[in-house]
């Protein structure tokens, strides 16, 4: 699309942007007839590829009967069908309470409000922090991005973001482990960032499961969690789980947490909660706090205007029931397997490649330290037919330049050998070139 045709406050007024037309699976279509091999899902949404004739037709069946009701007034079948199947896909003992948003921002800053919300009713009005961590990343919205320790976004609107939000140095991809006494020098790190700013202010704790685009598949080191969430309990913080990237299948597992063994006290959901198909993030509370918010006086103030919309939490709820019956968690396990063995391959032949990491469908690649190196092969890919998801931050924690894969969960292994062969031509080119 030509700039100069666009009416469109685009996100790069210098850029042409290919028009898609239609998806069909794991390939989107432009105007031109051009084909591209969605290899990240847009940005891990798309867990269930595109042009989906079954959920087009419970969205259209839901507009029909109902398109918009406010939650602050009514619920609906739809609303209550969709926060059962996320209660029933995470197979508990205890049952999970779902707050819908309209994304993964707008779930973010309501955990983070919600985290607020719980502790004045546990008479704490004092615990007003949130603790994240160097790097992360956790949304676009202003409440989100100060969660966010990414000074790369965070930079032009500094003077906007509360000092509320405080970041705990980078995890190491080098530490030796938690050693016998249930600490290692990151969870020192983290117990240091409580006490510089006195453990008793502090709200909850953020933590993502498999980093993101911040810092592309990075999984820490076995143990860190569960002492992390131990160390959490015991100041008194509650513990939130960033499960909009990694929810519902994307890794290999139901919840990017099931890697780690913990279930937090809550966790935020989006991307592939409606597989792209409707804007939809949500907020999920396990039982234990929801009793705790049940038996309160006061009422948790807040809402947005699309909060369970139907349409969108229909679609969400037929999403799910597809999860399910076409069994996408343990698929993306098996894909995710030779996903990781293909992009072993590939770094043996490319020395550009320092490290593969990741879980399940959503692989990240580590490359040399050359500034604009990711850019040069995600432009590649995209030339060549092949949608790459382009890592950004700063160096901060080992990781300059990365790259994160993550195709939809209906991927076959003729559509992994596909994409691996379009990554490959383009890391042949710019290492070459």
């Amino acid at each position: 699309m030509n700039p100069e045709e666009s009416l469109v406050l685009h996100r790069d007024l210098h850029r042409r942007y290919p028009e898609i037309t239609h998806g069909i699976g794991i390939d989107l279509f432009d105007r031109t007839g051009k084909r591209y091999l969605d290899g990240s899902s847009g940005a891990l949404v798309a867990n269930l590829g595109h042009g989906r004739a079954d959920i087009a037709a419970a969205m259209a069946e839901q507009a029909r009967e109902v398109a918009y009701a406010h939650t602050l007034t009514f619920t609906t079948r739809a609303l209550e069908d969709m926060a059962w199947i996320v209660n029933e896909l995470l197979a508990d003992q205890f049952r999970w309470y779902t707050y819908p948003t309209s994304g993964g921002s707008e779930a973010i800053e309501t955990a983070v409000k919600l985290a607020r919300h719980v502790q004045m009713l546990r008479g704490q009005p004092g615990r007003h922090r949130i603790l994240s961590f160097r790097p992360s990343y956790h949304g676009n919205s202003l409440g989100a991005l100060a969660v966010s320790g990414d000074p790369v976004r965070k930079r032009p609107y500094e003077p906007l973001l509360s000092p509320s939000f405080v970041h705990a140095p980078p995890i190491s991809e080098e530490c030796a482990g938690v050693g016998l006494d249930g600490c290692c020098p990151c969870l020192a790190n983290v117990s240091a960032t409580l006490q510089e700013s006195g453990p008793d202010s502090f709200a909850a704790v953020i933590l993502e499961p498999v980093t993101g685009s911040s810092r592309s598949g990075f999984v820490p080191h076995a143990g860190f969690f569960q002492g992390l969430v131990d160390l959490a309990h015991k100041t008194g913080l509650l513990v939130i789980a960033d499960e909009v990237m990694t929810g519902f299948g994307r890794t290999g597992r139901m919840l990017g947490s099931d890697h780690h063994g913990l279930r937090p006290d809550m966790f935020t959901a989006a991307k592939g909660l409606s597989g792209g198909y409707a804007p939809m993030g949500a907020v999920v509370v396990g039982e234990p706090l929801y009793r705790e918010l049940q038996d309160a006086p006061a009422p948790f103030l807040n809402g947005f205007t699309y909060s369970g919309n139907p349409v969108s939490v229909r679609v969400a709820g037929k999403a799910l029931q597809i999860l399910r019956d076409e069994h996408l968690v343990e698929r993306s396990r098996a894909m995710g397997e030779r996903l990781a063995a293909g992009l072993q391959d590939l770094q043996q032949r490319y020395a550009i490649i320092r490290r593969i990491r990741g879980r399940g469908l959503m692989q990240g690649l580590l490359l040399e330290g050359r500034p604009g190196l990711a850019a040069r092969i995600v432009q590649r890919a995209l030339d060549t037919g092949l949608i790459l998801y382009l890592g950004h931050g700063e160096a901060e924690g080992g990781d300059a330049e990365h790259i994160l894969i993550g195709p939809p969960l209906v991927i076959d292994e003729a559509g992994l050998d596909r994409l691996l062969a379009l990554l490959g031509g383009a890391l042949r080119f710019v290492q070459t070139y």
